[in-house]
């Protein structure tokens, strides 16, 4: 324990001491009788010396009465180095009037709390000694407050401390944690991006002549639901939707699917608009594509109301399927007939008011023109190479879609390849080997 502590406790645990300094034994004897009975211990000494080496020993020490004059050592000299060895003790000084001017030069000087002149009057004097002994334990009550209080801060600083790595190690946890999440979220959404392609892919198997409609429709789609405001969300749900429209065809007769929307007989169109409800039913179960699901179910919908499943006209229709509408109903016309860009736009122009909705328009020139375009920049700047994928480079341009041997797409037109792409192309010319190596634009180098 330490020895400030053990000190501190014993005084607590002791009376207040008095110690009365005369080298006479009648005034010591006479100060031992009147404070007899209060709450304090009485200790004599005749003399500076003695009583200096006594205060050294007495920690408890809280009053001291001593005398002016006395041989060896006056009473302004004791009290004066008293006040060096027991700091805590008021000092008092019993003076002659013959000494009041020492007297009061000491008191001036802080060496004593007060003086009393002999004789005493012994009311006032013991008034006065349980003035000091309150004065006394008042002090040492807020000495153990000041400790106490020092006690307690040190505490909370070390619990703060200790709350505060806690917190920091909690923090850091929290942020791995969220960092593997984010890691895991990320890989979920590139999990799930690569099955919708592949599973587009699978399905435009059935439909060569549709090859990469799905894909054109969703970029332009997505483009222009970005072009209008829609949030982050509702540009996936739109792509998404897009990359799906076509799933509930796949339980249309072959003839149908042949042919084009506007050849098809009354009972013709009646089977083949259902792919839009069976689009929704198919996709229902699975809640992260429940949203994409309405909007295929919707994309039939004319915009003057005329339109399937519902006969839902203008903004009743939801948004992205009237976007989705207008992209793949341009995407298949260009596929179809192998007109311009701009005589498909053209022909969209005639439908507007009554089959789509023609604030959408400007929307679509933008990002079908944005999508169709985009590679003529590259090109002026690049060259058209035909390279093995152990031969292939971050950041080519893919310029011919690439197919499996067995006809599934692997990568699209324009795809700007990744380091993922390039392991991908590496296991399926290993497994399922195409016909020809990748097309890819690789930029001109220049002196």
């Amino acid at each position: 324990m330490d020895e400030s502590v053990t000190i501190t406790a014993e005084i607590a645990d002791s009376p207040p001491v008095v110690v009365c300094v005369d080298d006479e034994r009648s005034i010591l004897r006479a100060l031992q009788r009147l404070l007899m009975d209060e709450e304090c211990e009485v200790v004599t000494a005749s003399g500076g010396v003695e009583a200096l080496g006594i205060l050294a020993q007495t920690p408890n020490a809280a009053l001291i009465i001593s005398d002016q004059r006395m041989p060896s050592m006056t009473g302004v000299e004791f009290l004066s180095r008293a006040k060096q060895v027991a700091p805590a003790a008021l000092r008092v000084m019993l003076t002659g009037y013959a000494d009041i001017n020492a007297t009061m030069n000491a008191v001036n000087k802080g060496e004593i709390w007060r003086y009393i002149t002999k004789p005493w009057d012994d009311d006032a004097l013991v008034l006065l000694v349980r003035d000091a002994l309150q004065r006394y334990h008042l002090e040492q009550e807020n000495a153990r407050l000041r400790r106490e209080i020092e006690k307690k801060n040190a505490e909370l600083q070390s619990w703060n401390e200790r709350l505060k790595q806690r917190v920091l190690s909690q923090t850091d946890r929290i942020r791995q944690k969220s960092e593997e999440l984010a890691r895991s979220n990320k890989n979920l959404r590139q999990s799930f991006d690569q099955i919708l392609n592949s599973f587009v892919c699978l399905m435009e198997l059935r439909d060569k002549k549709q090859r990469n409609h799905a894909f054109n429709t969703a970029a332009i789609a997505a483009n222009m639901a970005e072009i209008v405001g829609m949030n982050r969300a509702e540009v996936a749900d739109v792509r998404a939707a897009a990359l799906l429209h076509s799933i509930g065809k796949l339980g249309i007769d072959e003839e149908i699917l042949r042919k084009a929307e506007s050849s098809l007989d009354d009972k013709q169109w009646l089977a083949y608009r259902q792919y839009t409800i069976r689009g929704e039913t198919a996709l229902n179960p699975i809640e992260e594509l429940r949203r994409a699901g309405i909007l295929i179910r919707h994309l039939l919908e004319f915009y003057d109301g005329s339109g399937f499943p519902d006969e839902l006209a203008q903004e009743q229709i939801p948004r992205g399927s009237r976007i989705i509408a207008l992209a793949e109903y341009l995407d298949r016309r260009i596929n179809e007939s192998g007109a311009s860009l701009g005589l498909v736009l053209q022909g969209v122009k005639d439908l507007l008011g009554t089959r789509f909705d023609p604030n959408l328009y400007k929307p679509l020139a933008e990002a079908a023109g944005a999508h169709y375009s985009d590679q003529d920049a590259v090109m002026e700047h690049s060259r058209r190479c035909e390279l093995e994928p152990r031969e292939l480079a971050v950041g080519m341009m893919v310029l011919r879609d690439v197919y499996s041997g067995t006809g599934l797409l692997l990568l699209q037109k324009g795809s700007v390849l990744s380091a993922e792409n390039i392991r991908s192309l590496k296991h399926y010319y290993a497994s399922d080997p195409p016909e020809s190596p990748v097309q890819v634009l690789v930029k001109r180098v220049t002196d």
